[in-house]
């Protein structure tokens, strides 16, 4: 397969506690509804949510939870080579591929605007990309990368905090009240804050209500800024314990933010949704 040379920027440039070694899961796919994700929803994480989960040691990501998967990606079978490998790349009923969305606020926490769903580029210096040669066996020869918004040059040289999200998202159905979803992941750092900078990254699981404007109505997320540069695996949990949640959008997903092209880059790998 012809591999793809990564941008120069993105390399110069979830409640939740709990890690392992990163041993792989399998590549599979299951997945949605595109819409209008993000976090851009005007609510907060109060409303009519369910309840977070306590986290955990994740899992090995043996073939049984894969075959029992919500969503499993390993990206090893996606062309590296090519700008849409991410954003298309369907996974009933996650949706056509991945997504992007875009949160510019001041450095005071001043909203300035927000753009998106669009889907996810592949190594063009902006949101997301398929990097190779990151890790071992368990991570094959690609992973993600997700960094900042570097090509929004206007918020990038204004100072302001452009946050780029890449995510996934679904319909929350009946048959999922009740049950909790885990979304685990491998991960290491990656080139953010080296050498230095003020860039920050996260992982996380939300819901969303598309009757109020796509307001959160929850919205668990993990650190992901300080990871070590070894493979580790993490996950989130959400109880999705509310019945007024059927109907609303489940997303997970990863996010970057960054000004002044500060280095925001962080691996990720062997993603696993589970919902049960």
């Amino acid at each position: 397969m012809k591999r793809k040379t990564l941008f120069t920027i993105l390399f110069a440039t979830l409640a939740v506690y709990g890690c392992s070694s990163d041993d792989g899961v399998g590549a599979a796919g299951s997945g949605g509804t595109a819409g209008s994700g993000g976090t851009a929803g005007s609510g907060g994480t109060a409303g009519n949510g369910g309840t977070a989960g306590n986290g955990g040691t994740a899992g090995n990501g043996g073939s049984g939870g894969v075959q029992d998967a919500d969503y499993a990606e390993n990206f090893e079978s996606l062309d590296q080579a090519s700008d849409t490998a991410l954003g298309t790349d369907p996974a009933p009923p996650w949706g056509p591929g991945w997504l992007v969305f875009g949160n510019v606020t001041q450095p005071d926490g001043t909203p300035v605007g927000s753009y998106g769903a669009f889907p996810a580029p592949n190594n063009t210096g902006a949101f997301s990309g398929i990097a190779l040669d990151q890790g071992g066996a368990p991570q094959g020869d690609q992973v993600l990368v997700i960094i900042s918004d570097y090509n929004n040059r206007t918020e990038q040289e204004a100072g302001n905090l452009v946050e780029g999200i890449t995510y996934r998202q679904r319909d929350i159905t009946a048959d999922d009240i009740g049950k909790t979803v885990t979304f685990s992941f491998g991960a290491k750092r990656g080139n953010i804050n080296d050498p230095a900078g003020n860039s920050t990254a996260n992982a996380f699981l939300k819901t969303l209500d598309p009757g109020d404007g796509f307001a959160t109505t929850n919205d668990v997320g993990f650190d992901t800024t300080d990871l070590p540069d070894t493979w580790m695996r993490y996950e989130v949990t959400l109880d999705l314990t509310d019945p007024l949640l059927e109907g609303q959008v489940l997303q997970f997903g990863f996010s970057a933010t960054a000004t002044n092209d500060e280095p925001s880059g962080v691996f990720y790998d062997n993603v696993l949704v589970l919902v049960e």
